[in-house]
């Protein structure tokens, strides 16, 4: 049996999520918010150095959904552009799942 496209579809969308979150987490005591190009490269999501493009748009996509959900949210960048971090309670949430035990 076969995974089926829209399946691999969500599995892909999930696990990129999940690295978004992970470089916004990471990035959280930082004193300003993420660009989606930031985030691109903290999270090996693009192709050629220096080229903008579909990579910081797939990012800037996700991170409009986290938004909707509540588990991200603006904060401006050191450039004074819109950027991005984590809530405080997502950022809660996940610290509490990497305690051990």
């Amino acid at each position: 049996m076969s995974i089926r496209p829209k399946q691999l579809t969500r599995i892909g969308e999930f696990y990129l999520q999940e690295a978004i979150l992970d470089v916004l987490c990471s990035a959280h005591l930082e004193e300003f918010g993420l660009g989606p190009a930031d985030i691109s490269r903290r999270a090996g999501v693009y192709g050629k150095a220096g080229v903008a493009g579909m990579n910081d748009a797939i990012v800037q996509g996700f991170l409009n959904q986290l938004h909707e959900q509540r588990r991200v949210e603006q904060a401006p960048q050191q450039n004074g552009c819109g950027g991005w971090r984590l809530t405080d309670e997502e950022y809660d949430r996940r610290r509490d799942d990497m305690k051990p035990g």
